[in-house]
């Protein structure tokens, strides 16, 4: 085991930010909106939707660049993101925000995620931090509104994951194509208190409050296993678990994300609680879901079948924060060393040196993925958030 230097570590950091990742996005831009997906060449693909989940990504990356670094040519990216979001996506007559768009610009599919609302509700409440812009504040609490309305299942508690243009509960909830069909996950839930939180941190309130309370209650009590500090990711309508698969990219995700919120809330026994349990869960993530030959973070496990260890961009973004956090909350430096690790693996295996910005990921044999570049699920936002992230906290270290 080794200590990194921290200097050399942020300086890295940084020329990865200013360098390859916030330079690479602009090039989707059209003059109305964004090419749907480029190729690992930044060719665009054709026969791609534009969907929601990159464009509200973007409209949060780039508003947060502009909040913590002024440069214009973030904040004039940010603003045309709002524009698609609220020109396009946008669902006048039900509310909300479509989840994709079709060649000629308009919905194409017109189902509401919960899990895309909440995106756009992070984005426009960090549009307001960088901007003050009234507009974005009010689009935050309507669907923070809206989703408190319309995705809360009263009975068993909890946020449905798929509905109708109009907010009628899907009979098929899945998220992805390779997610199972169920109403209720982790995933929705994850990123529901994530948005969540940021508004409460850039324009508390009372009841976004006690909504993040209730969520995290909700992930401590029902979704994070009782036996093993670990996620579970999908459930049915009365919270019995339909699947043992792990994710532990999302678990070392979950387990700072979850910390971050309960700062924001501000309540001393909250703190308590999920500092211990981000620092458990990430000393699971140590001893099960690292590839003991790189560091770098396996993307998911099936009990009986063979382990999935292919390496996706995402799950290393999360488990550099994840393991830095564990290491700023306990002194463990065995964190800091699986945080620098990793960095070395994304330096090695999924920076692209010739096209920028990262590869997908890299199969169980080393070899690159054939997936976009950008597109639907691949924005900018682990990455960047990663380095928003670790700059800042090393300068605190």
């Amino acid at each position: 085991m080794h200590s990194p230097n921290l200097n050399t570590f942020q300086r890295e950091l940084k020329d990865e930010l200013f360098e390859n990742i916030l330079p690479y996005w602009p090039r989707l831009r059209t003059t109305d909106s964004f090419i749907p997906a480029l190729d690992s060449a930044n060719q665009p693909l054709p026969d791609t939707r534009l969907g929601l989940i990159m464009v509200s990504r973007l409209l949060w990356t780039y508003s947060r660049a502009f909040t913590l670094y002024g440069k214009q040519e973030y904040l004039e990216l940010a603003e045309h993101a709002k524009h698609v979001l609220c020109m396009k996506f946008a669902d006048t007559e039900n509310g909300g925000y479509c989840w994709s768009l079709g060649s000629d610009g308009h919905a194409f599919e017109t189902k509401k995620q919960c899990y895309g609302q909440a995106f756009c509700l992070y984005a426009f409440s960090e549009h307001y931090a960088a901007t003050q812009d009234q507009d974005s504040l009010n689009r935050a609490y309507s669907l923070f509104r809206l989703i408190e309305d319309k995705a809360w299942d009263p009975q068993s508690g909890g946020y449905l994951e798929s509905f109708e243009a109009d907010w009628t509960p899907l009979e098929k909830m899945r998220l992805g194509e390779d997610d199972l069909d169920a109403p209720k996950t982790m995933n929705n839930h994850l990123h529901v208190i994530e948005a969540f939180a940021n508004l409460q941190k850039i324009a508390a309130s009372p009841e976004v409050e006690a909504a993040c309370r209730r969520v995290l209650r909700i992930i401590a009590d029902r979704i994070i296993l009782s036996d093993t500090p670990r996620f579970g990711l999908f459930y049915d309508m009365d919270w019995n678990l339909r699947d043992d698969v792990v994710s532990p990219g999302h678990d070392i995700e979950g387990s700072w994300l979850l910390h971050e919120a309960a700062e924001i809330i501000g309540d001393p026994d909250l703190e308590s609680e999920f500092k211990k349990l981000a620092v458990d869960m990430a000393e699971q993530v140590y001893q099960t879901g690292l590839d003991p030959t790189n560091g770098a973070v396996n993307y998911e496990f099936h009990p009986g079948k063979d382990p999935d260890t292919s390496k996706h961009w995402w799950p290393q973004a999360e488990g550099l924060v994840g393991f830095f956090n564990a290491y700023q909350l306990s002194g463990d430096t065995r964190y800091l060393d699986a945080s620098y690790k990793i960095w070395d693996y994304i330096k090695i295996a999924l920076i692209d040196q010739t096209n920028g910005e990262w590869l997908w990921g890299r199969h169980a044999d080393g070899t690159a993925m054939g997936m976009e570049k950008a597109g639907p699920w691949k924005s900018s936002y682990h990455n960047a958030r990663a380095c928003f992230e670790m700059i800042d906290r090393t300068k605190r270290v």
